[in-house]
């Protein structure tokens, strides 16, 4: 299976990642609220999302660093808000956020982000809201 068929949206509105053994939700938080999120308000969007059962299910939470790379390969394009290419998979909605936070921090307390126009991480302060947005996953059971 190559990479760009290992994403499918599912007859249940996630997406579905074979290789992985996840599910995605195809809209991030910018997309589905149009508006951006610090990484509270991510995370309250996590419990929304969860309060609803988005997809059927109540176990969304924001991903790790390692399922966030997982999600980027810079052989897809998508087009985020601004019209640019980021690099997930065609099948996720388009006009989302190239911005999108993880679960992980550091010693600091300063939170870890992708930049899904370049695949680069860093840690920011976590109330950073501009640009931020966060998009869900779930392990697949």
């Amino acid at each position: 299976m190559s990479d760009k068929d290992r994403f499918q949206d599912s007859n249940s509105g996630v997406i579905t990642d074979s290789q992985n053994e996840k599910e995605w939700l195809p809209k991030d938080s910018y997309g589905d609220l149009g508006k951006w999120a610090n990484l509270q308000e991510g995370l309250n969007y996590a419990n929304l999302m969860n309060q609803v059962y988005a997809g059927g299910h109540s176990d969304w939470r924001l991903p790790s660093k390692e399922e966030m790379l997982q999600i980027y390969d810079e052989t897809l394009v998508q087009k985020d808000w601004e019209g640019n290419e980021i690099h997930i998979a065609s099948v996720f909605l388009t006009g989302c956020s190239y911005y999108l936070w993880t679960n992980e921090k550091n010693e600091t307390g300063q939170s870890l982000r992708i930049d899904l126009r370049s695949g680069d991480m860093e840690f920011i302060d976590p109330g950073e809201r501009e640009h931020q947005a966060v998009r869900l996953i779930r392990s697949k059971k």
